[in-house]
């Protein structure tokens, strides 16, 4: 009779616990998705961007285009970001009764923005491909007038010089939206393919990978300062060059130019 009354006993004691038991299990789980949910509502926000800045690079405004990089900096931050990797992964192993993660920080993996694969593009790869783009504009001359005759000279002259012109116009036009279109490939970039890395490690419970993902998107996200640079200095090249072809914010800065040289 002994060991049946300790028998009924244990399972009472257990059976009372299971209560505080469900609770505890309950508040982990809404601490983990809680976390789960701030990662992905990250992501979510990272592709919005590219919405934003596809019309914000479309209407030239360049005050816009610096903000919404800057918010993506701060979408991407490792001190936020990672506390939350790290929270998902610890209650998660703690629920499940399973191994609890290694939560030491390879800093390495963050040192190093040469070794991460997103693109990059330079102020002297820009004017490599403009000079080129000009080298063709003037074979495009050649074959079409090389062989034209001319009544007098300078009437060659004034025409060849007006399309190369027309020619450089354009090219420091495509210069300026390359810059733009790069800055925004950074962000799909971050958006497409590292976060939903970064999700799918953190779902699996694997740290090494998530933070891997998390320090190539921070790499990403650091680079888009020096490409909003380039862009606005291409920008700048592109009002000095013809105002008129950005539209309502050239003729904004003409005004606002015009005022202050008065």
């Amino acid at each position: 009779m002994g060991d049946l009354a300790n028998a009924v006993a244990k399972l009472e004691d257990e059976t009372a616990s299971l209560p505080e038991l469900r609770k505890i299990e309950e508040r982990l789980d809404a601490e983990i998705f809680a976390r789960m949910e701030e990662i992905e509502e990250s992501g979510t926000e990272i592709l919005n961007l590219h919405g934003d800045l596809d019309d914000q690079i479309a209407e030239h405004d360049y005050m816009a285009v610096e903000q919404s990089a800057a918010a993506l900096r701060s979408l991407v931050d490792v001190e936020t970001v990672l506390p939350a990797v790290d929270t998902v992964l610890l209650l998660t192993a703690l629920r499940d009764g399973t191994s609890l993660p290694d939560l030491t920080l390879p800093l390495a993996s963050f040192a190093d923005d040469e070794s991460w694969d997103h693109a990059r593009l330079t102020q002297e790869g820009l004017d490599r491909e403009f000079k080129a783009t000009l080298v063709r504009a003037d074979q495009r001359w050649q074959e079409v007038w090389g062989d034209h005759a001319w009544d007098h000279e300078d009437e060659r002259r004034s025409q060849q010089a007006e399309h190369r012109a027309e020619a450089e116009s354009e090219a420091i036009k495509e210069r300026a939206d390359r810059a733009g279109t790069h800055l925004m490939g950074l962000v799909d970039h971050i958006g497409e393919t590292l976060w939903p890395a970064l999700v799918e490690a953190v779902e699996s419970g694997d740290r090494e990978r998530a933070v891997l993902a998390l320090a190539a998107a921070a790499s990403a996200a650091r680079a888009t300062e020096s490409a909003y640079k380039l862009y606005e200095v291409n920008l700048s090249i592109r009002f000095e060059s013809s105002p008129e072809s950005m539209g309502a914010m050239g003729e904004f800065l003409s005004g606002a130019q015009a005022w202050l040289l008065s």
